[in-house]
């Protein structure tokens, strides 16, 4: 399950009240159980487009409820950790950027571990989310993703529009 740290009032907030802790600040959140995904499939560093296709079938039933439910048109799976990404730092480096998107940003965690720092009702917030987590950063919202030590994530994320998100840095928004 997901851990929040509340940067504001320098604390950890209980696992107990991490759902409506998010919630309060406009996050949807849920918890897909991974055990229907292969090991080899979950913890593999790479993988084929045929590979990502079973990912997202394994997912299906929950993918089809969230398109119904949000609107989302379009999936995909993404990989980043040092053996598929050789490039890592420079995309990190983008990435621990505050930015906001013109519609949500939904991760589904199916491996490894980021951490979202949220900027929302006024207060600073990390998300780390791990396998099984899923969350969805509301449009406009100021954040930035980037992993943990671990230097590893897969997840499929989850597009309101075919062209997925596209990043408004801070220096680019409009007064």
């Amino acid at each position: 399950m997901a851990k929040v740290y509340d940067r504001t009032n320098q604390k950890e907030v209980p696992e107990s009240e991490l759902i409506p802790y998010l919630a309060a600040h406009g996050i949807h959140y849920e918890y897909w159980p991974i055990d229907r995904l292969p090991d080899s499939l979950r913890t593999q560093k790479t993988l084929s487009a045929e590979e990502q296709s079973q990912v997202i079938a394994a997912f299906a039933p929950e993918l089809q409820r969230m398109s119904r439910d949000y609107g989302y048109i379009s999936h995909d799976v993404v990989v980043l950790n040092t053996v598929s990404t050789p490039n890592l730092d420079e995309l990190l480096a983008n990435f621990e950027r505050f930015h906001r998107h013109s519609e949500d940003e939904v991760r589904f965690i199916v491996d490894g571990a980021g951490v979202f720092t949220l900027e929302r009702e006024g207060d600073l917030f990390d998300v780390t989310v791990y396998a099984g987590d899923l969350i969805s950063v509301p449009r406009g919202t100021r954040h930035y993703f980037t992993l943990t030590e671990t230097r590893n994530v897969k997840a499929i994320r989850l597009f309101q529009t075919r062209e997925g998100w596209v990043a408004i840095y801070d220096e680019e928004a409009v007064s």
